[in-house]
């Protein structure tokens, strides 16, 4: 009991600590930010709106990864106690704030589906469903697709590789075809009105949303993007060349070892990458399917008279390969919506 005690104390003094140095370290960045004022930041200000010269790109980088590591300190802190979410949070919403706000960037959807996955893993049910329902909104913010930053670096890579890019016409092409389409009068409206939504965070996490809401976006999260992204990341390690970074090569030797297991075991002649991309992942994605399904019968359960719940359910059914016990919550769907 005092060995338990005693390891207590240690932990909670780690992440008491952690906390004093994440207060230093931001106080710290807030008064660079204050000498770069006003001369240096509204230099970089400029710049980025003229997507120009390399102090921009400087100040753009060190910026961000500012922002990320304290984000990832929070996160550890957030995960150990959960009176720390309102800092994470905050800090997010502080990142975006401070996003330059150009049309060809979207700084925005990739840390909110970050945000989202944390509040998921620590089983924040109450504000992922907020900040998913922001998440669907943000995607319709009119963003171009591809950056000057991104077309740099696939280029970067062509010559590396000492040879031409064979799309680089057909990308040009295609960047200036989307930035002629661009309204900036609906980006900052929408872009507007995405921070209007999210200074009512607080309110609407704690008691807004009813119980059935809660569980259906639950498991819309589960199914349209955990499925999806682990999806993604498990075919990205197909084709990757190790050596080029330590997340690459990790990703290439953990793919090297699946198919060695794979070569290690009797298979009655099925194909191998089958197993691999047909056994390996499917399991994975089917356990998350599962989970969702489990949200959106606890939503049914609550609320039987959204068809909305009930459609949901049968595509996750279908997706998860129970086509005939789909069609029945499908039908099911439509007769209510009728």
């Amino acid at each position: 009991m005092e060995k338990n005690n005693r390891n207590n104390n240690l932990e909670s003094e780690k992440y008491e600590l952690l906390a004093s140095h994440i207060e230093m370290f931001r106080k710290a960045f807030g008064a660079y930010l204050e000498q770069c004022e006003p001369a240096d930041k509204k230099s970089a200000e400029s710049d980025r709106l003229t997507d120009g010269r390399a102090s921009c790109l400087i100040f753009d980088e060190l910026l961000c990864n500012y922002y990320q590591t304290v984000i990832s300190a929070l996160k550890k802190l957030a995960g150990y106690d959960k009176k720390y979410i309102p800092a994470l949070i905050e800090t997010y919403e502080e990142l975006w704030t401070s996003a330059p706000m150009l049309n060809d960037r979207d700084y925005i959807c990739p840390y909110l589906f970050d945000l989202c996955k944390f509040l998921y893993e620590i089983r924040e049910a109450g504000a992922l469903t907020f900040f998913y329902n922001l998440l669907i909104y943000c995607r319709e913010i009119p963003f171009l697709s591809l950056n000057g930053e991104q077309e740099k670096k696939l280029t970067d890579e062509h010559e590396s590789d000492g040879g031409e890019d064979p799309f680089a016409e057909f990308r040009k092409e295609r960047q200036e075809r989307i930035a002629g389409s661009f309204d900036e009068g609906l980006f900052n409206k929408t872009y507007g009105k995405f921070f209007l939504i999210l200074s009512g965070w607080k309110e609407k996490i704690d008691g807004y949303y009813t119980k059935d809401e809660i569980f259906f976006m639950n498991g819309l999260f589960i199914m349209d993007e955990l499925a999806d992204y682990v999806y993604s990341e498990e075919r990205r390690a197909d084709g990757l060349s190790c050596g080029k970074t330590t997340k690459a090569c990790t990703a290439k030797i953990n793919q090297k070892e699946i198919f060695r297991k794979a070569d290690k075991q009797d298979r009655g002649g099925k194909n191998i990458y089958l197993y691999v991309y047909g056994g390996e992942i499917r399991e994975k994605i089917t356990g998350f399917y599962e989970k969702a399904l489990r949200y959106f019968k606890r939503a049914i359960n609550y609320n039987p008279n959204n068809p909305r719940y009930y459609y949901e359910y049968a595509r996750c059914l279908k997706n998860s390969g129970k086509s005939d016990e789909a069609e029945i919550f499908f039908k099911k769907a439509f007769d209510l919506n009728g």
